[in-house]
């Protein structure tokens, strides 16, 4: 039989197993058909009974006008009556000279008084008071307060309808003054006239291109995560998934036709829902998020490219899918991974919705992002040839890595040797449990104990984070690997003699590297500005900057390497590499130094370097070199700018001559 015959006889199996479950199958399909006409429908009807029983609530205003000009209050009141929901009470003259005391103080004490002065005032009917003082900044002027209850739906429905007749009365009488004055209003010979240049089209493809991306992404994980789970975690859960492996088939065919079931029907699920949302609000039964009811279509040349586009980005999101579930061991493990799964894939189909981030050469090889702003961009008419070019080529890239990958995991001999009873199973991959939970540890206690002490003092409690929190957390760590290693614990944290090419390959990676995130912040202040809080010293504590240069080295450079390496690259790191592949030893290490940070806008840089570090000690089985490339890293981005010969143009290039002599090997630890 042929390889497209075997794919086709496993797609078709898939499928008539989908087809059996009425349930999921209804859930999943038919369902959204008749969700989005109700889900519209009921949207508008319960916002239109909102919005008419707050009209016709019945409110109590109670004023005290008698500082204001008699024909001021005279039409306030007019104004206020004239309503039929709203009943005025007036208070006598001078019944707010407390109010007026207790807001003259000022003080914390003086607004608990006011309060329930206001409070005594309004007793139980009333819902809102307006009463008029005389303007401190104006003599000639009026203040009028307004109080009300801002966690009262009807106080504040009450101080809206109050707020309406002040903003119409000081509306009048700015035109009655100009008039007066000047004997009319003088902007009235300046007309202003917008027009929108934007077509329907150009409108509609402007709004689908932002919604349809993460639409998809929703959409397409949430129907297709039944596929996945019965395709790939529930048959493993079943033990058929064995019985399958051990058939004269190859593991392509059964990657290709187990995804193809995932990519149809969750394509199956993405146009129903389409069909059903575009159908609703085309009948007018409801609205788009962000547009109106009438949205023009952008139009059979825009929907092609947008096709086209969107076709990798369904792939590998499926390929996603399926890898995520191919790794679970049962049906409930894999749902459990589903929605972290979402909530990873929904952040860079966002960046779509921001129009001020723009596609680029870098952004269209990032997973999902290039894609969604590339669908965005060709909505609109507006998307590059290269930029688009390269977002459909890197996504076909990654969905191919995954399908790579997810073929890997349907290894028969890797599966047939998974296989354990449950305690079996728990009692595996004791130390990098361990040293993931120390590392998890590590980062909540930075975060909520070294945060505390540092507000309490920003110098020393920085060096009791440093200095005391994570060597005793490193200590403990590593203690428990050492035992389980039968180790000594200075073999455990790493702390044996380099190679001299390894510290030469940190000096020299340093410069190159602290150049690196310079442009990398410098991306990324056009796609993710940093807040001036951040640009403006660093973000550092005032304390911090005034140390001298040999103190801010101290510690903010060579301390953070030291105690930091300790931790993560000794204790943390030793225990994941006994029993987990070098990759994700390394994807952890950026995980969670990426996180100690506490940081979105430091989390890329941070990770990287995380990465890198754990790569170095791996490499070269020291602490030492990693300690070396921290401590400069951090010594050039804090002192960087005062040295001449940083920003030279073959500072980058120093990378090259550190990697080659990074790639130089360990040396073979010594036997008795």
């Amino acid at each position: 039989m042929s390889a497209a015959r075997q794919r086709g006889a496993v797609l078709r199996n898939e499928l008539r197993g989908l087809l059996r479950d009425r349930r999921a199958l209804f859930s999943g399909l038919v369902l959204p058909l008749v969700l989005y006409p109700f889900l519209l429908l009921g949207q508008g009807w319960l916002e239109r009974i909102a919005q008419e029983t707050l009209e016709a609530k019945q409110v109590v205003v109670v004023t005290e006008l008698a500082a204001a000009p008699a024909d001021e209050a005279a039409r306030i009141e007019a104004r206020l009556a004239e309503d039929p929901a709203t009943t005025l009470r007036a208070l006598a003259p001078g019944a707010l000279g407390a109010v007026q005391q207790a807001i003259d103080e000022g003080t914390e004490e003086a607004w608990f008084r006011e309060r329930e002065l206001v409070l005594d005032q309004l007793g139980g009917d009333g819902d809102a008071l307006l009463w008029a003082a005389p303007d401190p900044e104006s003599p000639d002027g009026t203040l009028y307060r307004l109080h009300y209850d801002g966690a009262d739906d009807t106080a504040r429905e009450a101080r809206d309808r109050a707020r309406e007749v002040l903003d119409d009365l000081g509306r009048d009488l700015e035109a009655h003054q100009l008039d007066a004055l000047l004997g009319g209003d003088p902007a009235a010979l300046v007309v202003a006239e917008t027009r929108d240049l934007a077509s329907e089209e150009d409108k509609g493809g402007a709004l689908l291109g932002r919604l349809l991306p993460l639409m998809a992404v929703l959409v397409l994980l949430s129907g297709g995560s039944y596929a996945a789970l019965s395709a790939f975690a529930g048959e493993r859960e079943g033990g058929t998934l064995e019985t399958l492996l051990v058939q004269p088939v190859p593991a392509s065919a059964l990657v290709w036709g187990k995804f193809s079931a995932v990519l149809l029907t969750g394509l199956a699920a993405l146009v129903l829902n389409l069909v059903s949302l575009l159908g609703s609000v085309a009948l007018g039964l409801g609205e788009l998020p962000g547009g109106g009811s009438e949205v023009g279509g952008p139009g059979f040349a825009r929907f092609a490219v947008g096709g086209v586009i969107l076709a990798p980005l369904c792939l590998l999101l499926s390929a996603l899918l399926s890898l995520v579930c191919g790794r679970a061991r049962s049906f409930r493990e894999g749902q459990h991974y589903l929605l972290p799964l979402s909530l990873v894939a929904m952040l860079p189909a966002a960046l779509a919705t921001q129009p001020e981030v723009e596609l680029d050469l870098l952004l269209a090889c990032v997973p999902l992002a290039g894609p969604a702003l590339a669908f965005r961009d060709a909505m609109v008419g507006q998307l590059a040839f290269g930029p688009g070019a390269f977002a459909v080529g890197s996504t076909l890239v990654w969905a191919a890595l995954c399908l790579r990958k997810l073929g890997s995991l349907l290894d028969a001999e890797r599966v047939l040797a998974d296989r354990g009873t449950p305690e079996e199973l728990a009692a595996r991959r004791v130390q990098s449990k361990n040293a993931l939970a120390y590392g998890w540890a590590g980062v909540l206690l930075v975060y909520v104990l070294g945060g505390l002490v540092q507000s309490l003092h920003a110098v020393w409690g920085l060096v009791a984070t440093l200095w005391v929190l994570l060597p005793t957390l490193a200590v403990l760590s590593a203690r428990g690997t050492a035992r389980r290693a039968g180790e000594r614990l200075v073999t455990t944290l790493g702390l044996r003699a380099p190679r001299p090419s390894h510290l030469a390959a940190a000096l020299l990676a340093a410069p190159a590297l602290a150049r690196l995130a310079g442009t990398w912040i410098e991306w990324q202040q056009r796609v993710l500005p940093l807040p001036s809080s951040m640009t403006q010293g660093g973000g550092l504590p005032s304390e911090l900057l005034e140390l001298s240069p040999r103190a801010t080295f101290l510690l903010l450079a060579l301390s953070p390497a030291i105690c930091e390496e300790l931790f993560f690259r000794g204790a943390v790191l030793s225990g994941l590499r006994r029993d987990l592949p070098a990759w994700r030893v390394v994807a952890w290490q950026a995980l969670l130094f990426g996180a100690v940070h506490a940081s979105i806008y430091r989390f890329a840089p941070t990770a990287c370097l995380g990465a890198l570090l754990a790569a170095l000690v791996l490499r070269g089985r020291s602490l030492w070199p990693a300690v070396v490339l921290h401590a400069t890293y951090n010594g050039l981005l804090i002192l960087g700018d005062r040295t001449s010969w940083f920003a030279a143009p073959w500072v980058p290039w120093l990378l090259l001559p550190a990697v080659l002599l990074a790639c130089v090997p360990a040396r073979a630890p010594r036997t008795a």
